[in-house]
C-alpha cells in the first residue's frame, strides 16, 4: 500500500480533512507531529496509522524520519496543509518522492516582501515599504507617516498573526517597536485598502489554472483583521468574477507558479484588484467543508490527487449558497460551558455546528484567526439567506466564561 507523509496537523479543519482525504483515497497515513496532544488523542486521529514523534522544526529530523519510513513503506508525496511546513514538506517531496512542485513560486509566497518583490510593477501591488533591520526607525517614520493608516505586517505571518492595523504616528512606532524587539526580520508595510474582498482558491497543474472556489470574506478591522464570515454563492457579478480570474491567472504567471496548490486574497479598490496575501496551500478552517457543501466535490482529496501525479478534477455536483460563521468572544475568560447548540442544529438551513473550545480552555478575543471559537455552517435559498441562518443561528450559541 502507498504510504503519504503529513507533517503537522490541527485537530480539525483543512489540515484534519487532508489526513482523512489520504486514508478514503487508500493511503497508509503517517503523520510527523512535535505535538504530545495529538499523540496523547490517538483515537481521535483514526485515519492515521503511523505517528511519529519529531520536532518538525529540525529540518535534518524531519528529513531522517521519511528516510526510515521509505525503508519500509512506499511514499508517494509528503505534504503539509499548515503554513509554517508547506515549504518543507513540499521541498522534501520533490527531493525524495519526485514530485515537481513549484518551490521557487512556494518560497515567494511563504515571505511576503519576496511576493511583493516579484509584483513590483504590478497594478495588483498596493504601495508598500520594506523596514529593513538597519534603518533608523525614527527617519522611516518621518518618510511614511503621511500615508496613514497602514498595516503593519511580519514578512512569514500567517492567519492575522502579527499582522496590524496601524491608525497613528504612535501606533505605527509601537507596533514597529514591538516586532522589531520579538522577530530579528526587515518589517512589511502596506497600504490599507478599503473594499470588498476574496479568496480565490487554485490548482495548478503544468502551468494550467483551475479555480476550484470564488470565496467573498467577511473581516472584522479593528488591531487585528480576523476573517468572521466566508461565503459561496452562485449571485455573482460576472464582469467582477471574469475580472478577478484574469487578475489572479496574471499574478500566478508573474509568480512563475506551474505545479502545486495556492489561495490569493484579494481587495477590491479604486476599481482594481488587489492582491493581499497569497499561500501555498489551502486556506484553513471550514474551507474543505465550505466548498464541499456549496459544489459537492473534496477539495482535500483532489490537492493530493495533484500532490501524486493524478489530474484532480474540480467537477461540481451542484451550487449551493454557502455561508460559515465564525464564533468568537468579547471578553477573555475560562470557559464553564457552551449552550444553544442543540436548540441551533434544529434550525432552518443549519448544516453544521463546530465548537472548538472545551471546558476549561481560556477563551480570548481574537488576536488572530487561532483564537476563533467555532464556527456555523449555513445554507439558503440565496446568498443573503445562507449568511442570515448563520448569523441567526450563531447569536443563540452562548459561552459561559469565568472572567479572568
Amino acid at each position: 500500500m502507498p504510504s503519504i507523509i503529513f507533517l503537522e496537523t490541527y485537530k480539525s479543519g483543512s489540515s484534519r480533512e487532508g489526513l482523512s482525504a489520504a486514508k478514503s483515497l487508500g493511503y497508509k497515513v503517517h503523520l510527523l507531529t512535535s505535538n504530545l496532544k495529538i499523540l496523547k488523542g490517538k483515537e481521535d486521529f483514526l485515519d492515521v496509522d503511523e505517528f511519529h514523534l519529531v520536532n518538525v522544526k529540525d529540518i535534518d529530523l524531519v528529513k531522517k524520519t521519511v528516510l526510515e519510513i521509505q525503508l519500509k513503506d512506499h511514499v508517494a508525496g509528503i505534504i503539509s496543509f499548515i503554513d509554517s511546513y508547506v515549504f518543507l514538506a513540499a521541498s522534501l517531496s520533490n527531493e525524495l518522492c519526485g514530485t515537481p512542485l513549484s518551490l521557487n513560486a512556494y518560497k515567494k509566497m511563504e515571505d511576503k516582501i519576496l511576493t511583493r518583490k516579484q509584483l513590483l510593477d504590478d497594478r495588483s501591488n498596493p504601495f508598500f515599504f520594506i523596514l529593513t533591520k538597519d534603518t533608523i526607525l525614527k527617519d522611516f517614520i518621518h518618510q511614511v507617516k503621511h500615508k496613514l493608516p497602514l498595516v503593519v505586517k511580519l514578512p512569514s505571518s500567517c492567519g492575522s498573526k502579527n499582522v496590524y492595523l496601524v491608525k497613528t504616528v504612535a501606533e505605527l512606532r509601537n507596533r514597529l517597536l514591538f516586532l522589531r524587539y520579538h522577530f530579528d526580520e526587515d518589517l512589511l508595510i502596506e497600504e490599507f485598502l478599503r473594499g470588498p474582498q476574496c479568496i480565490v482558491e487554485v490548482i495548478a497543474q503544468n502551468g494550467n489554472y483551475s479555480i476550484s472556489a470564488l470565496v467573498e470574506q467577511e473581516i472584522t478591522h479593528k488591531e487585528r483583521f480576523i476573517v468572521t464570515g466566508y461565503s459561496i454563492s452562485n449571485e455573482v457579478d460576472h464582469a467582477l468574477e471574469n475580472s478577478l480570474i484574469a487578475k489572479a491567472n496574471e499574478v500566478l504567471q508573474r509568480l512563475e507558479f506551474v505545479q502545486g496548490n495556492c489561495h490569493l486574497e484579494f481587495r477590491f479598490a479604486d476599481g482594481n484588484w488587489k492582491l493581499i496575501e497569497a499561500n501555498p496551500r489551502m486556506s484553513g478552517g471550514v474551507m474543505n467543508e465550505l466548498i464541499k457543501e456549496a459544489y459537492g466535490f473534496n477539495y482535500a482529496e483532489q490537492i493530493l490527487h495533484l500532490y501524486l501525479g493524478n489530474s484532480p478534477t474540480l467537477n461540481k455536483t451542484k451550487e449551493e449558497n454557502v455561508y460559515a460563521h465564525y464564533l468568537t468572544v468579547s471578553q477573555p475568560g475560562k470557559l464553564v460551558k457552551v449552550t444553544g447548540v442543540q436548540n441551533v442544529l434544529q434550525q432552518s438551513g443549519v448544516i453544521k455546528v463546530y465548537i472548538k473550545p472545551v471546558r476549561g480552555d481560556i477563551l480570548l478575543p481574537p488576536l488572530s484567526m487561532g483564537n476563533r471559537c467555532g464556527y456555523i455552517l449555513a445554507k439558503g435559498k440565496t446568498k443573503a439567506e445562507a449568511k442570515n441562518n448563520a448569523i441567526k443561528a450563531a447569536a443563540q450559541i452562548k459561552f459561559h466564561l469565568i472572567p479572568l
